[in-house]
């Protein structure tokens, strides 16, 4: 067996085709962006109304050069972004390293219990049932599942916890008061579509071994057997 396998993540070469791809999409856009303007601007409402104006009725060769090259700056900067956001997984025999947004968690094996897959989300639980690692991957279930597999490392096809969680509703008994509030401020961060907001308050939850499962619109929450609440 390799002495370790990476899943997830950008190689070299992808890195070039992807950030091609995109300048080249937004080099068409921008090329289009007076017609596309024209269009919107028969739309009853549209935001930035006067910028697009601008760009559809200026008669101006120079803007037949700048639109598509800030359109290919912008796919280039959207590909920047995907690099950085995207998670890198370094499986061995020993410990897991997870790369995200230029940041690096390392787990032990011997730390954790079981590894699944919530939807798009690795879990990745400890001992103590708290979770030592959630993030968005882009790897194939089968390819995640049969490599952690192989190196030895405890898999489940679905949350072995699941059972645990509770629905939440406003001042649940079960609940101390503190976790009942940010519960009840993600629950309206769920309602306005604040997605950073609802992000935020996961992680502050998590911090003191309070985790949510969304489902329906509604929040079910489990409380480890190491949280702090």
């Amino acid at each position: 067996m390799n002495s370790e396998t990476v899943l997830g993540g950008f190689s070299k070469g992808d890195k070039g085709v992807t950030i091609f791809l995109f300048a080249a999409i937004g080099g068409v856009i921008g090329w289009f962006l007076p017609t596309i303007a024209g269009w919107l601007l028969k739309l009853p409402f549209i935001p930035m109304e006067g910028l697009f104006e601008w760009i559809a009725t200026t008669d101006n060769q120079l803007i037949t050069i700048i639109t598509p090259i800030v359109g290919a700056l912008a796919g280039i900067a959207l590909a920047l972004y995907a690099f950085y956001e995207a998670l890198t997984i370094t499986v061995t025999d020993e410990e897991i390293k997870l790369n995200s947004k230029q940041k690096e968690k390392v787990i032990q094996k011997q730390d954790i219990s079981t590894i699944f897959l919530d939807g798009k989300h690795l879990v990745i639980l400890g001992k103590d049932d708290r979770e030592l690692f959630r993030g968005e991957h882009e790897e194939k279930k089968k390819v995640i599942s049969e490599t952690f597999q192989d190196y030895g490392y405890a898999w489940s096809n679905s949350d072995p916890l699941e059972e645990k969680y509770k629905r939440w509703v406003p001042d649940h008994p079960d609940f101390p008061n503190h976790v009942n509030a940010l519960l009840a401020a993600r629950e309206r961060a769920l309602e306005e579509d604040d997605e950073e907001e609802v992000k935020i308050l996961r992680k502050d939850l998590a911090d003191i071994g309070v985790y949510i499962r969304d489902k329906n619109e509604r929040q079910y929450v489990r409380i480890s057997q190491g949280g702090h609440t």
